[in-house]
């Protein structure tokens, strides 16, 4: 006899502050809470991952595939550094992203 408490697994939550992560396939990846303050996720594919709740200070995210990521802020890539090949999800501006950068820089809150 079974019982299904697999719907009420929690998931873990990812730690990967610091990695190198160039290029890896994160495609619908969950993400919620994680940590990825200080990676290198240069050319990572992020498409339909779940960023809720990310940390993201500091993530390099020059030409990283954010397309479809799911609940995502401006506020979130703010704070890591993407460059003008980093492909973003629909619903969020990049210079919104870009003006929310500049006033967290200028106000001594970050630095890239």
């Amino acid at each position: 006899m079974t019982t299904s408490s697999t719907s009420a697994r929690a998931v873990p939550k990812v730690d990967i502050h610091g990695a190198f992560v160039r290029r890896v396939n994160l495609a619908d990846a969950i993400l919620r809470d994680a940590n990825l303050s200080g990676a290198d996720a240069t050319g990572a594919l992020f498409r339909g991952a779940d960023f809720a709740g990310a940390k993201l200070v500091g993530t390099v995210l020059r030409g990283a595939d954010l397309t479809d990521a799911r609940n995502l802020t401006a506020e979130q890539l703010a704070e890591a550094i993407i460059d003008e090949s980093t492909r973003l999800p629909s619903n969020i501006n990049r210079a919104e992203v870009i003006r929310l950068s500049s006033r967290s820089s200028s106000s001594g809150e970050r630095s890239k």
